[in-house]
């Protein structure tokens, strides 16, 4: 049961996060804050890499890190792709992908220091 609602929570989320980034910009609320954007997709995209590495862990993928990992980076250049052609107030922007490729990184990082250390303590 509990796999059944990861993946259902990992689908509704990479469904949503598509959703948003095609939508145009104007219908985002506006943030006053430096870097909005670029932070707004490191956070997304670690969430992404996250959220699949649980469903993945959960039905005992080996590599269930790197798998999630590649899955985030290559929806995030789809999604990247698809805002430069098939939107017309979107663009696709380079900076957008890397910021997104340092979420995925990071939140890997961070497991990878997180499993390393739960071995030591057994």
């Amino acid at each position: 049961m509990f796999k059944k609602i990861l993946l259902i929570i990992a689908l509704f989320y990479t469904i949503a996060l598509a959703i948003l980034s095609l939508l145009s910009s104007d219908d985002l609320p506006g943030v006053e804050v430096e870097y909005a954007d670029k932070i707004g997709h490191t956070v997304a995209y670690a969430c992404l890499c996250f959220i699949w590495y649980q469903v993945l862990k959960s039905y005992k993928f080996s590599k269930a890190l790197l798998i999630a990992s590649a899955i985030a980076i290559i929806y995030g250049i789809i999604l990247e792709v698809l805002q430069g052609t098939l939107t017309e107030k979107r663009i696709l922007d380079v900076y957008d992908v890397l910021a997104n490729c340092i979420g995925v990184g990071f939140i890997s990082s961070i497991l990878i220091i997180r499993n390393k250390t739960q071995v030591k303590n057994l």
